[in-house]
């Protein structure tokens, strides 16, 4: 303001030298008036100028605040050949399950995807060479998988257990050599799924709820656990092994893994677009070196168009030593994802999973789930709420359904 004042004086006094006489006329006053006020108003907007200007400093000031604190608190290596990273998430959930007589309320780690930390650290041997490591964790606290009747809490003993305990040697034109704990080549095979939905429901659809336990049509406990029945055979899982994956090839990869205890593995993967469609799909062979299953043979497919609508499939047998009815599942998913907020996507979807023969020559199982999951990006944060029905049919008598509600979040780090 002290330059506006300083402006007006000065047409003030120029005006009043300019001026011959008091008895100047009324369009001579007029003009000063408009002079006047158009000094003002330049001033004002000098100043206004000026306000935003500073504004927009400080706000690139904070900006590169952030960026500097965000660099000084980048996890470093002991050794500066090595890039370092720290990764996971927290997954926490309110589970309700009803077993056909009662009702109980649970509060829960979803099993669906635990709570972990990982460490992973790299190195450049070359420009198409990299060596690596991971080390991975999981921390239960009331595990979807273990929770049941008779067990409402693990409190007093979380289950911690490794993961991932590997190194391995990447190059773009011979493939990938994998040695330690970690995914044997046909794990995650019949888990294949573009529906976004996975949080709340997928082929391993007892995840959610696999501690409970079956009641008879007497109402006791059976000391079955939904966990037993509804499985989706995924190959060997993670163990300790050595795996080598191939370049891929026109979105062709095919790996395979020597693993403890004479078991082992092959998997044929595949992923591409077209256009807006993605596609991916796996089938896998293992022979578990087991007393009681000779082999397993699995897979899945999924397929996700531009319209956000996807379709999901596994399957899976298993082929046992002493003859028999050979175990089998099957699942299929319909699912839809949209954008709803400007928070992240929104995924609906709709399953059934169907199970044959896994405890006993005869069972039957069957299961429909509902899921939803709605995604924050700007929180890393996932949303979730999925309902399930699990019924089990027998020769010697059928058991009641049990029914499973979970909702919960999934905050990544």
């Amino acid at each position: 303001m002290k330059m506006q004042a300083t402006l007006i004086s000065a047409a003030i006094a120029a005006s009043i030298i300019a001026t011959p006489s008091v008895e100047a006329g009324a369009s001579e006053i007029d003009m000063l008036r408009a002079e006047i006020q158009r000094l003002t108003n330049r001033v004002n907007q000098l100043e206004s100028q000026s306000i935003r200007t500073e504004q927009q400093a400080a706000e690139a000031e904070s900006k590169a605040e952030q960026a500097m604190a965000t660099a000084d608190h980048k996890v470093s290596s002991g050794n500066d050949k090595i890039r370092v990273s720290v990764s996971g998430h927290i997954n926490r959930a309110l589970m309700v399950a009803d077993d056909g007589q009662e009702s109980d309320f649970y509060h829960v780690d979803n099993d669906s995807s635990s709570t972990r930390i990982r460490f992973l650290g790299e190195g450049d041997v070359s420009p198409n060479f990299t060596v690596g490591t991971a080390f991975e964790a999981e921390f239960e606290s009331n595990s979807t998988a273990t929770v049941n009747q008779n067990a409402k809490s693990d409190v007093n003993s979380p289950d911690f257990k490794e993961r991932r305990l590997e190194f391995y040697f990447d190059h773009t034109a011979w493939g990938r050599i994998w040695v330690g704990q970690g995914w044997t080549a046909s794990e995650d095979t019949s888990e294949y799924d573009l529906s976004g939905t996975a949080l709340a429901g997928y082929s391993s659809t007892a995840d959610i709820a696999g501690g409970i336990l079956f009641r008879d049509s007497a109402g006791n406990l059976t000391g079955d656990s939904v966990g037993a029945v509804f499985v989706n055979m995924d190959g060997l899982g993670r163990a300790d092994r050595i795996r080598y994956d191939t370049p891929e090839l026109a979105g062709l990869q095919l790996s395979a893994s020597a693993v403890e205890d004479d078991a082992w593995d092959l998997a044929l993967k595949y992923g591409a677009d077209y256009g807006a469609t993605k596609v991916v799909g796996a089938i896998a062979y293992s022979d578990p070196a087991s007393s009681s299953v000779d082999n397993t043979v699995n897979g899945s497919v999924s397929v996700l168009f531009g319209s956000g609508l996807n379709l999901t499939f596994a399957a899976g047998q298993q082929e046992l030593s002493g003859g028999g009815d050979d175990p089998s599942f099957y699942y299929g998913k319909l699912g839809y994802i949209t954008r709803l907020s400007s928070a992240g996507s929104t995924a609906f979807s709709i399953d059934y999973h169907h199970t044959e023969d896994i405890l006993t020559a005869g069972d039957e199982g069957k299961s429909i789930g509902l899921q939803a999951v709605q995604n924050f990006d700007d929180w890393a944060t996932e949303g979730y709420i999925g309902y399930r029905n699990y019924e089990l049919e027998r020769t010697t008598g059928n058991v009641q359904d049990v029914d499973a509600l979970i909702a919960g979040a999934r905050v990544k780090f």
